[in-house]
């Protein structure tokens, strides 16, 4: 596995308050209008943030829970209701593929991908697995950010399986500069960790609803060049090969 040096000057600890900005109302319909677009009803107390005091202290006893369960997550430092601070736990993988040749970032993407099968295997979720969501200190996978609050409220397969949608989108722009095959690789990898879920079930009835969007950005010269819908075309193609089990020439 590829190593990756945390830079010395990194924090040792991160407080996260209650009072820090929440999502805003828009933002909230436009992840909730998202969410049924693809097919993930995410309900809209689910969605929409209002209650800073309320996040945290839900967020401190996931840390806590999955801690006990002996997943890699931020050790908590301190809560009091109104803060909550927790060690670092090293780089981002968004910040690990910046440093990354094109070839290591693919080994790092489908390790990424198998960690993530291993977690939902284990019978957790996360809620918010993108790649600034979890972290990469050389050895060893951990995540962050535990305040989606999406169980009980979706069943626990499907909040699994929007899991690995989000980890594929929020990784967009590095596996459209790879290719389709890239993306065929990283799902291959999440299918093959043994993960409790049918992922190719899971992605089939979803891909027509996301092909839309491309067919749709066709209309206008400007979104179809755009780098955006490139990248989401990409993705479509390397889930598509894998939905049909082919992988891309």
């Amino acid at each position: 596995m590829t190593s990756v040096n945390t830079p010395p000057t990194r924090p040792l600890s991160w407080t996260k308050s209650s009072r820090r900005p929440l999502r805003s109302w828009r933002k909230s319909l436009a992840i909730w209008v998202f969410s049924r677009f693809v097919g993930v009803a995410v309900p809209w107390a689910a969605v929409r943030q209002a209650d800073g005091a309320k996040l945290l202290a839900y967020e401190h006893q996931r840390l806590l829970a999955l801690s006990a369960a002996g997943e890699k997550v931020p050790p908590v430092l301190g809560f009091d209701g109104a803060a909550l601070v927790t060690a670092d736990i090293g780089p981002t993988l968004d910040e690990c593929l910046a440093t990354l040749a094109p070839e290591a970032r693919l080994r790092l993407l489908a390790a990424a991908s198998a960690d993530l099968a291993a977690f939902h295997a284990r019978g957790q979720w996360h809620g918010g697995a993108q790649a600034r969501n979890m972290t990469w200190d050389g050895e060893h996978f951990a995540r962050l950010d535990f305040e989606e609050q999406l169980c009980p409220a979706l069943p626990l397969a499907t909040v699994q399986g929007y899991d690995m949608l989000q980890l594929v989108f929020s990784l967009a722009r590095t596996l459209a500069d790879l290719g389709p095959q890239a993306v065929y690789t990283v799902l291959l990898a999440y299918a093959n960790g043994g993960p409790p879920i049918d992922l190719r079930a899971f992605l089939r009835p979803l891909l027509p609803r996301l092909a839309r969007v491309s067919r749709w950005a066709a209309w206008s010269s400007r979104l179809d060049g755009s780098r955006e819908v490139k990248r989401l075309r990409t993705v479509l193609a390397g889930m598509q090969a894998f939905v049909d089990e082919a992988p891309p020439a």
